[in-house]
């Protein structure tokens, strides 16, 4: 007989445990739990953690698959467990367990019983490449699971109705079910039409539902400024994508704004994504919130899509333009771009290196957005970006040593050259790498905001699933 795998983790959070086990009931705790390096997709579900059904697309290597998995043996407060149906494994059985430890902590324990296809052969060849897997995927869920609940109970006052545009982007497919965990109603603002749950609105025409009674919007929705082949290779900006990202900008916050300011009961706050593109390229200089914009297109984009809000502000409604650093993400932005080539080899620095660039985690552009919504006192232009900036050789060197170890060396050696890159990819080649940009993010600190992810390192390492033997114990 085949002696199953096991694998167990624990972890110990801050809060009572009927809150940790809600937090694991809530739409979007699966999104939450599921880490950015092994993306996979809920293709279908039927009911909940209380003996529901969930379809899971993932992908084994190039091949396509689906995971059915089974909820059964629900106890509120103390356990539910997972086993699959149908999928990569021969067997796979978890226990989610629950113990109270006092009044306000408690400890998870993950238990996980498991047999590879193939035995013994499958064992032989892939048994540490899975236990590895098994490994980082439950350090990305630990870190997760304890920083979102500490971030989430921060908040003590009533449910709140929250409407998204961008929903469906990098940023929001994050914080929608990161809202929804924290026990909040969101409801998505979608072009075309609606599905149950969803409101509608066409920035082109001007039409939107209406927004009365909301607690807050969030606005996240724009033209993308890049859309890479393939996740690597970025496009110049044509005559057309220029337009594109000033128009989407300006006249989708413009509209927001004015229906805003024409309730009788508007949302008390609107939280409106802006970027650290607002300063253009300003060398060696600390840039706080005061700081004059620049002088190139992207910048003037950027101020105008911040005017663009001001009948809420005359309305008395208070804004918060959060200019966003570049979001680390493998599954969008420079992270993709660079991190996907860095697999290939090294990513050498790009133009010297000696720009600075201001970076922050997606885990912490959703955390501050709803710090953004609770904060009362929080409004106007808010720095987000991690509290130590680096220079673009740091930034390639330490990408090049958490994918490659001790070979990362290698990617200080060459450059790419500036000139190459903007002749490439012209002005958007600045706006991407050759720009340097370094915000000082103390207005957001002096909020109360505390950072997830100020190291460089430790944010790739938990979105690149490359943490450390000794941080995986």
């Amino acid at each position: 007989m085949i002696a199953k795998n096991k694998f167990e983790s624990s972890l110990e959070v801050p809060v009572p445990v009927d809150q940790l086990f809600s937090w694991h009931e809530s739409p979007g705790a699966f999104e939450r739990l599921t880490p950015p390096f092994d993306p996979v997709k809920v293709k279908k579900r039927r009911g909940g953690i209380d003996g529901g059904t969930v379809h899971i697309q993932m992908n084994l290597g190039p091949i396509p698959l689906t995971w059915i998995a089974k909820h059964h043996s629900y106890k509120k407060n103390v356990q539910f467990l997972d086993e699959q149906i149908s999928g990569p494994f021969v067997e796979w059985n978890h226990k989610h367990l629950f113990e109270k430890l006092d009044n306000q902590s408690s400890k998870l324990i993950d238990k996980i019983d498991y047999q590879l296809p193939l035995e013994p052969l499958g064992s032989i060849f892939g048994g540490s490449f899975t236990k590895e897997k098994i490994k980082q995927m439950f350090a990305y869920r630990r870190n997760v699971t304890k920083n979102d609940l500490q971030s989430q109970s921060k908040y003590k006052g009533k449910t709140l109705d929250i409407a998204v545009t961008g929903g469906s982007g990098l940023i929001g497919t994050d914080l929608v079910p990161y809202l929804t965990t924290a026990g909040h109603s969101v409801e998505k603002i979608v072009r075309g039409r609606p599905q149950k749950g969803e409101l509608s609105w066409n920035p082109r025409k001007g039409t939107i539902s209406s927004l009365e009674r909301k607690d807050a919007v969030v606005h996240l929705a724009g033209e993308p400024i890049s859309k890479p082949i393939g996740g690597m290779i970025p496009l110049p900006w044509t005559k057309w994508k220029r337009k594109e990202i000033l128009e989407s900008r300006v006249n989708g916050t413009k509209l927001i704004a004015e229906h805003i300011a024409s309730l009788n009961n508007p949302p008390e706050v609107l939280v409106c994504a802006s970027a650290i593109g607002y300063y253009g390229d300003r060398g060696d200089a600390l840039l706080s919130e005061n700081a004059k914009n620049g002088n190139d297109y992207f910048s003037q984009v950027v101020k105008e899509w911040e005017n663009a809000a001001q009948p809420a502000i005359d309305a008395g409604v208070r804004v918060v333009f959060l200019r966003i650093a570049p979001v680390m993400s493998p599954l969008g932005g420079a992270l993709q771009v660079l991190g996907n080539a860095a697999k290939l080899g090294p990513s050498p620095p790009v133009a010297g290196g000696k720009q600075w660039w201001s970076w922050i985690s997606i885990d912490d552009v959703i955390d501050v957005i709803y710090h953004s919504i609770i904060s009362k006192k929080l409004s106007g232009p808010v720095n987000v970006a991690s509290p130590k900036p680096v220079r673009q050789k740091e930034w390639a060197s330490t990408l090049a040593n958490v994918v490659w170890g001790k070979l990362g060396f290698v990617s200080g050696l060459v450059s790419v050259p500036g000139f190459a890159l903007k002749t490439f990819l012209g002005e958007f080649g600045d706006v991407l790498a050759l720009s340097s940009i370094k915000v000082d993010s103390s207005k957001l600190a002096n909020s109360g905001y505390k950072f997830r992810f100020e190291d460089l390192e430790d944010c790739f390492r938990h979105l690149l699933g490359k943490r450390k033997q000794e941080e995986l114990l």
